[in-house]
């Protein structure tokens, strides 16, 4: 099966810890709940990186990271 290689199990917990990331992101005064919208970046970056590089698991952990720092800049910039 396909998405028991370990590439596609690392990016669903990627997806899975995007999510309680986007949960936290509810307990800040203003602040709106975006576990739905984090999950679904990193589900596809992840299948983005796999599907059209044929990338492995440290390639999909390289891709996840790069989307938390886009996600910190993007919100460092939006809570000016």
């Amino acid at each position: 099966m396909i998405f028991l290689q370990p590439n596609w199990i690392i990016a669903f917990v990627c997806a899975f810890v995007f999510y309680g990331a986007g949960k936290q992101n509810k307990g800040i005064p203003g602040g709106k709940d975006q576990s739905l919208f984090w999950t679904a970046l990193s589900i596809a970056v992840s299948a983005l990186v796999i599907q059209l590089l044929g990338a492995g698991w440290i390639l999909v952990l390289v891709a996840q990271f790069v989307l938390f720092v886009a996600i910190g800049i993007v919100r460092s910039f939006r809570d000016r």
